[in-house]
């Protein structure tokens, strides 16, 4: 009835196999749509003939996943986390429904990022981010920053609502997860945001993100100042200098607002009312945990999760791409501790001091000490010395030509300098380093050794009570893929075991086929979407899937006179025949005409 060549393209072949089906979902989880996994899936079998199915075959299978899921898709992920609670108690999981059942917000934290909390947890930053599932829900992932000063995930929550009672309910929650709050929490200007770090972190420092409010200026000011070099480097200079004292600040922040006939300026003078909450002169004794001065932190990981999310995933899908995500970065981290033990950097200065700091911190920490240390032997001077009480007052002139005063007490070697390096950011500064350089001191004082930034890393983390063994069908099934790829990858090049291979493989294949509790394609189709959802549908689900929220973020923005006008300039201008003029206009709309 037809060619070898047709055979392939008749509906009876077009099928997909267990293997398939598995490696579909496997692709659905790292975010990798039906047609280029179909494609991935021909570069591994090397011919369109050995796959057995179209692309149209897997947008189908693809249909039926979603179509399983649409109506329990909040319920999966309930019935999925409660599996991990029991697995392990420490896992916190908490929801809450709207009067219709409808699931409206959702809290959770592992183990592991509880630990990382314990340890890194002294300074935060949160911000909501959008189009990360099919049903707009505000994703707000709470971030701080590890030993190595990369991003760190501590909890994650999703809401419905951008208003003061879901933000509320997020905090207490996370306020009940991790068994206390941060000392600094970072977030925007947000007035929702504020009301409620008000009501749940009481005893938390509240700190606005400086460069969302300093990408306003330009706006705010007119075009004729936003052009001014000089306005912006003064204006700079005060507000990101994290030295001055609260009087200096203040002091050049009139001169600058009279020196520009900003006195009056409505903006101006609300920034100047809430400047506790975000210039760095108010922040002198708050640690800042790798100066989160920003919420970058949470952009940067913003960005990470929205590479790993779709706008169109359900909830199973945005879970699993979530996960995906979050074993990313810890795998980073194992990788940096791993360099910590292997790698031994570069010294600047002969100091045994600095061997030392080499042996403590982390690489990344080490090199900003290395910095201070190489400074305060090179840059830095003691300019008087002077003794008060049973302390000694330095003066110490940097790099820079700033003058800074050093009160140390060479009983137990302590040491308070002005420029509150070590209070705002845990690193001993130049100016003292300086010192200790002239009283040959070869070790830094054990009080100045932040355990935060050190490449010791204490914690338990939940992992069930058999480590090693393989209890779940998802890690047998890892394993097996495991075997599998080994025995692939070295068979590859020798056709004798390639073909041993295959012969094992099929013979496997057909006993599997023939036994009494063979797989049907029907049922391996099930199994396979259950592995996926990690829970099979309830006839009896409780929990409704959320509906579709409506925020801020969730539709197109509003963008501001300043982005049309430059959007406006790059176009590429064009002919109007009728001023005969290249222009952003047409003869339709001509201001002649």
């Amino acid at each position: 009835m037809c060619s070898e060549v047709s055979k392939t393209f008749l509906r009876v072949k077009r099928k997909l196999d267990l293997g398939h089906q598995t490696f579909i979902t496997n692709c659905a989880k790292a975010n990798i749509g039906p047609i280029k996994s179909f494609k991935l899936y021909k570069e591994m079998v090397g011919d369109y003939s050995k796959i057995g199915a179209t692309s149209v075959d897997i947008c189908n299978f693809r249909r039926d996943l979603l179509a399983y899921i649409e109506t329990g898709d909040a319920h999966l992920i309930l019935a999925k986390y409660r599996q991990k609670k029991e697995v392990c108690p420490k896992m916190y999981f908490e929801y809450d429904v709207d009067e219709y059942d409808h699931l409206c917000r959702v809290f959770w934290a592992d183990p592991e990022a509880r630990r990382n909390f314990a340890r890194f947890g002294d300074a935060m930053s949160f911000d909501a981010t959008y189009s990360t599932n099919r049903y707009s829900l505000v994703f707000v992932p709470f971030t701080g920053v590890d030993h190595h000063k990369k991003c760190i995930t501590f909890a994650i929550g999703l809401i419905s609502k951008e208003d003061v009672k879901s933000y509320v309910w997020l905090l207490e929650n996370f306020k009940k997860c991790m068994g206390h709050v941060p000392q600094l929490t970072v977030t925007d200007q947000d007035p929702t945001m504020k009301s409620a770090v008000a009501q749940v972190f009481e005893s938390t420092r509240h700190r606005f993100c400086m460069w969302h409010i300093m990408t306003k200026v330009s706006e705010k000011v007119g075009s004729t100042l936003a052009k001014n070099e000089e306005f912006r480097r003064a204006l700079n200079a005060v507000v990101w200098n994290e030295k001055l004292k609260i009087e200096e600040f203040e002091v050049r922040w009139h001169h600058i607002m009279e020196d520009y006939g900003l006195s009056e300026h409505k903006w101006f003078k609300q920034m100047f009312e809430v400047r506790e909450f975000w210039i760095p002169a108010y922040f002198h004794n708050v640690f800042m945990g790798g100066l989160l001065r920003t919420t970058s932190r949470s952009e940067a990981e913003n960005s990470v999760f929205g590479s790993y999310t779709s706008q169109h995933a359900s909830l199973v899908e945005f879970f699993l791409q979530f996960e995906a995500a979050i074993d990313t970065q810890r795998h980073k981290q194992a990788k940096l501790n791993a360099d910590c033990e292997s790698k031994f950097p570069e010294m600047k200065t002969p100091l045994k001091i600095e061997r030392h700091a080499a042996t403590i911190y982390t690489i990344a920490i080490f090199y900003d000490v290395q910095e201070e240390i190489y400074a305060g032997c090179v840059t830095s001077r003691i300019i008087s010395k002077m003794a008060e009480g049973d302390s000694i007052h330095f003066v110490v002139e940097d790099g820079d030509g700033g003058l800074f005063d050093v009160y140390a007490k060479n009983v137990d070697l302590s040491f308070d300098c002005t420029c509150r390096m070590f209070q705002r950011v845990g690193l001993l500064c130049r100016h003292v380093f300086v010192l200790l350089k002239d009283s040959r001191v070869d070790i830094i004082p054990s009080q100045y050794i932040v355990a935060r930034w050190t490449r010791a890393y204490d914690g338990e983390v939940c992992r069930g009570d058999n480590i090693g063994v393989v209890t779940d069908p998802n890690s047998a099934l890892t394993q097996v893929w495991n075997e599998f790829y080994n025995c692939v990858g070295r068979a590859c090049g020798n056709t004798d075991r390639l073909v041993e291979l295959a012969t094992l493989l099929k013979a496997h294949s057909e006993i599997s086929t023939n036994s009494n509790n063979a797989v049907t394609p029907s049922t391996a189709k099930v199994s396979v979407i259950h592995s996926f959802c990690g829970s099979p549908k309830s006839s009896d689900v409780v929990v409704r899937p959320p509906n579709i929220a409506k925020n801020k973020g969730s539709g197109k923005r509003l963008k501001s006179i300043r982005e049309k006008v430059a959007e406006k300039a790059t176009k590429a201008k064009r002919l109007c025949r009728t001023c005969k003029q290249f222009a952003h206009h047409d003869s339709r709309n001509c201001p002649e005409a």
